[in-house]
């Protein structure tokens, strides 16, 4: 039987439609800033996916694009004039950055309690990465009882990984950050989320039967958005988030969720 596709849209409308009610009846004026260096394909859909879905939920967008031959004090300048501009609630830097910049270097100089994205290792909001956040969401859909069961993170970010296993830790999910080599690891995997960047990547025979695969990779293929999950993946799993359609939208629906919570951390 075909997993059943955990539709990602359809929540994060939800989520995106509650936002804008809030924002709207109580006159929130929260702001998010959005940092896009390069032209990365798939970072530069998702930071317009981010400035549509902001704005159209009512939270004021400051964008600022650089080219890629950018020096990182010019980034790092950026940011120290949005850690003092009061009209700006949340501050995201877009991953991945040119090779020649440190990634790790920039966000550290994002004031932690502006930190929407949930990296900075002094964040004191109490929020989850949305990149987290949004699949975690998708996998409390699937209605099953997830303790102690065994999950593999496979990431081409090990701070990512790492986040992403203490989150279902969180759960009492036994979970493990892995390389996108380890292919005995993934097919033991009761929970599989993969995040590399490699499109269909995942095939069926890498996969646990009945596993639950969660699909965070975004890559652009002859003009098509695809997964890192092949779709006939869905042949084996239970339960499968879909590219285009999964876990993107989610990730964006509570990006969006957690600029209105800075905003009201902010404005006690």
């Amino acid at each position: 039987m075909p997993a059943i596709l955990l539709d990602g849209k359809i929540e994060a409308q939800k989520i995106r439609a509650e936002l804008k009610e809030e924002i709207t009846a109580s006159g929130l004026k929260p702001g998010l800033a959005v940092i896009l260096v390069g032209s990365d394909p798939a970072s530069l859909l998702y930071v317009n996916l981010k400035e549509k879905a902001a704005t159209e939920a009512g939270i004021v967008v400051h964008r600022f694009d650089y080219s890629a031959d950018v020096d990182e004090a010019t980034i790092v300048s950026k940011i120290h004039e949005l850690n003092n501009d009061k009209n700006v609630n949340g501050i995201l830097v877009q991953l991945p950055l040119p090779e020649k910049l440190n990634p790790n270097a920039i966000i550290l100089e994002i004031d932690p309690a502006k930190d929407v994205d949930g990296f900075h290792p002094k964040n004191t909001t109490g929020l989850l990465s949305p990149g987290i956040a949004g699949p975690l969401a998708l996998l409390d859909k699937t209605g099953v009882d997830l303790v102690d069961k065994h999950a593999v993170v496979i990431g081409n970010s090990a701070v990512f990984a790492q986040s992403f296993c203490d989150a279902l830790r969180e759960r009492h999910i036994r979970a493990e950050p892995t390389y996108p080599g380890n292919a005995a690891l993934m097919k033991v995997a009761d929970i599989l989320v993969v995040a590399v960047g490699r499109p269909a990547f995942i095939k069926p025979e890498m996969v646990k039967p009945g596993a639950i695969v969660i699909d965070i990779g975004t890559n652009k293929v002859g003009g098509k958005t695809v997964g890192d999950v092949s779709p006939e993946v869905a042949e084996a799993a239970s339960f499968m988030t879909p590219v285009p359609g999964g876990a993107g939208p989610m990730t964006v629906a509570m990006l969006l969720k957690n600029v209105v919570e800075l905003y009201k951390q902010q404005t006690k």
